[in-house]
């Protein structure tokens, strides 16, 4: 892999950010709508507020192979989306795009905080060969579903939840 540039990305950027927040959802990475139009609406909503900010990683020919999506505050910056596009994967760009972010862009001293969804299982080995270790896991009804234990009156396998758990006795940095 050859040198790995970012950018800022800013508000011109959203129609690129949504396609690519897109592709997250289709590929299952990411849950809610893939509609082209929400997306774009909700990132620029999100730059122009100033609550997150994006960057955008590219290659020599500058062409973008990765984004980073992430919001800050006092004590925490918290990474909502990340993707590597499909034909730079297994490139070590993610992996170089991470240590970019920690390196040059993210705050020393503060906690890193991700979400991964629980049957992302090359996400999970990805962060978790970075060092990022298991904190929490977010259980939902979604809308629709019964409440009922019974999940075939629902329809989901019940087998699709991976519970995934910090080893005993490590507890979570906000404990």
């Amino acid at each position: 892999m050859n040198a790995l540039t970012y950018r800022w990305a800013s508000l011109a950027d959203a129609a690129e950010l949504a396609r690519l927040n897109q592709q997250l959802v289709r590929e299952g990475a990411d849950f809610g709508p893939d509609d082209l139009r929400f997306l774009h609406d909700r990132l620029r909503t999100w730059l122009a507020s100033g609550a997150y900010r994006a960057v955008l990683f590219v290659d020599e020919h500058e062409r973008t192979v990765a984004y980073a999506l992430f919001r800050e505050s006092a004590d925490e910056i918290y990474l909502a989306q990340f993707l590597v596009l499909r034909h730079a994967r297994r490139h070590g760009i993610g992996v170089a795009a991470i240590e970019r972010l920690r390196r040059d862009i993210w705050q020393r001293g503060k906690r890193l905080t991700l979400e991964v969804l629980v049957q992302n299982r090359a996400a999970l080995d990805f962060w978790h060969q970075l060092g990022w270790r298991d904190c929490a896991l977010t259980l939902e009804i979604a809308p629709g579903y019964s409440t009922s234990n019974d999940c075939s009156v629902t329809g989901v396998d019940s087998t699709t939840i991976v519970p995934t758990m910090p080893l005993p006795g490590a507890p979570c940095a906000s404990q």
